[in-house]
């Protein structure tokens, strides 16, 4: 049976994006392998735009969900190695625009990564340029639907809207979010290993 990871390559393999937008960086380890696979794709002749809060998160954020370990001042890992090396030693924050940076630099050419409030951030792009958009951002209802609703207005028909998180404990607010763009623009969505929501377009 497919991992996650598996069904996402697959999603890839099938749409084959030269241009991506993944909202909901993290630490860039998603990213990486994404870039990986478009370089494997199309040599040098793709870009992936990154949107995130980055560092910035905050307690004011916290139904947005995100992972425990890379929260601002509050960065902690199981391996006592890790905590030396990232917070003691290189004094770093592993979600912060500079990390993720340099764990992408080498795709430095093909990367661009925007730091920000999406409700904001998404104004400020072209988002007709995008062949594919992977949500995977703030979990709270309001950041989801707006996301949704600006990039169904903004986004050229044949771009793949892939959502993670659909079905997941704690990230109610996603699949209410889902739900109801679904049912508002009158569209469809096929579901991916129990977890991914594509958003189908006629």
């Amino acid at each position: 049976m497919y991992g996650h990871g598996d069904i996402f390559l697959e999603i890839l393999k099938k749409i084959q994006p030269k241009i991506f937008l993944e909202i909901g960086v993290y630490t860039g380890v998603n990213a990486k392998n994404i870039c990986e696979y478009l370089f494997y794709l199309h040599n040098n002749n793709f870009r992936y735009y990154g949107l995130d809060l980055f560092e910035d998160y905050s307690e004011i954020n916290e139904d947005e969900i995100a992972p425990y370990s890379i929260r601002k001042h509050k960065q902690k890992f199981s391996n006592p190695l890790k905590h030396l090396y990232y917070n003691i030693f290189k004094k770093e924050q592993l979600n912060s625009v500079d990390s993720v940076q340099n764990f992408l630099k080498k795709f430095k050419n093909n990367v661009k990564l925007i730091k920000g409030d999406t409700k904001k951030t998404l104004k400020n792009i072209d988002a007709s340029i995008f062949d594919m958009v992977y949500i995977d951002g703030g979990h709270s209802y309001e950041t989801v639907y707006f996301e949704l609703e600006y990039l169904l207005n903004n986004t050229k028909k044949n771009c793949y809207i892939l959502c993670d998180d659909y079905i997941h404990g704690e990230a109610i607010g996603v699949k209410k979010a889902i739900d109801q763009i679904i049912k508002d623009k009158k569209l469809e969505i096929k579901i991916h290993a129990n977890r991914f929501a594509s958003i189908l377009r006629s």
